[in-house]
């Protein structure tokens, strides 16, 4: 069993890499020893290669040609391009080309929806095409920082590769957050290859990597959801599985008693169901090995405590606590983990020295399964 920390603290080059802004300047550092690399990715050797230019949309580096041509480069490595980024990005001129430069896993994110525009970089063969150049700094640079980084692609590949085949690495190998982060992104898009609501992030504040899926309940939208969820701990090593009812308020209208009551009721009419004993047993007839990936050593769900009702019938901000005091779920919560009022979880644990990327998509897809099955009639 592992007792290490979960998140190893890289050395040299390899924590240079961990910042996004530092391989856009090694780029810049390696354009200006020699740009002609570039011509086999975007098609012209540069003149000019610029950082965070402004009127480009901030690019993380935006090449220019002798004869005017123009491209922008945008880094991502734990981050992934959000809408509004992209948006900006796809309001410069049509004649400006566009990349995605990243770790391969983030390959995946063109077939998911990026503009025809765009194409994608590989950072790690992006960086070995100045190995072969003539001069010794930029190859001796950038021969070190394409080792890492396909050490990188190398690690998060064999996470995903299935367990049963040679090379598959577990959860635990990958001990960078942004290195988790970016299995997350493909774990998102394979859920949403199978027909699931899906949302790859980070918790807020600690930053942790963590994947979603919903399933939404009979004969309801997208706003009457179960939901399972896979995030990673920091402590340790390994992370937990959530599981249970997630609500939101109709569309145009604001959170209030009917949907917050509709939430709870569901998932107190599920109550048996919602919990670790019910859902490893089924797990070990439909799929033994999720099975084996689960344990739980204390109460899946909490004790309840404060009074729910109020929240229910006036949200959190309307349910003040004496004094005055703000109320939250740290002073009042149901018998369930979760967020907010419309959330209501159990927690398991996943034991990441066993499971594997996809085992991570078998889980949520199973997981939302058994709950959409479970439900009331």
């Amino acid at each position: 069993m592992m007792t290490s920390l979960p998140w190893a603290r890289s050395r040299g080059f390899g924590r240079l890499l961990a910042k996004e802004t530092n391989i856009s300047d090694l780029l810049q550092f390696l354009s200006d020893l020699d740009s002609r690399p570039w011509v086999d990715f975007v098609g012209f050797v540069p003149a000019e290669v610029r950082r965070e230019e402004f009127a480009s949309n901030n690019a993380d580096l935006l090449l220019i040609g002798e004869d005017g041509r123009r491209a922008v480069i945008e880094v991502k490595l734990g981050h992934n391009l959000g809408d509004k980024q992209q948006a900006g990005y796809e309001k410069l001129p049509d004649e400006t080309g566009l990349y995605l430069a990243a770790l391969t896993v983030d390959a995946a994110r063109l077939a998911e929806g990026l503009a025809s525009r765009w194409s994608f970089l590989s950072l790690a063969e992006l960086f070995a095409a100045w190995t072969g150049g003539a001069d010794v700094v930029a190859r001796t640079v950038a021969a070190q920082v394409a080792r890492i980084l396909s050490e990188w692609d190398d690690d998060v590949a064999a996470v995903l590769t299935p367990y049963e085949e040679a090379g598959a690495k577990p959860l635990a190998a990958l001990n960078q957050k942004f290195l988790a982060r970016g299995l997350t992104r493909q774990i998102e898009f394979d859920l949403r290859g199978r027909g699931l609501l899906a949302s790859a992030g980070v918790t807020s504040g600690g930053g942790l990597p963590l994947v979603q899926a919903w399933r939404p309940i009979r004969d309801e939208g997208d706003d009457r959801c179960f939901m399972a969820e896979v995030r990673w701990w920091d402590g340790k090593p390994g992370g937990e599985l959530r599981f249970g009812v997630d609500f939101w308020p109709r569309p145009g209208q604001l959170e209030n008693e009917d949907v917050r009551r509709a939430a709870f009721d569901l998932a107190c009419s599920m109550d048996s169901f919602i919990e670790f004993a019910a859902i490893s047993t089924h797990l070990a007839n439909a799929n033994p090995r999720l099975a084996g990936l689960l344990d739980r050593k204390t109460m899946a769900r909490p004790s309840g405590k404060g009074d729910w009702e109020q929240v229910i019938l006036h949200g959190f901000a309307g349910a003040v606590l004496p004094g005055g005091k703000r109320n939250t779920r740290r002073s009042t919560q149901p018998a369930f983990y979760g967020d907010g009022a419309l959330r209501f979880q159990a927690i398991v644990d996943i034991d990441f020295m066993k499971a594997g990327g996809r085992d991570v998509t078998e889980l949520l897809e199973a997981t939302l399964a058994y709950l959409v099955e479970k439900q009331p009639r």
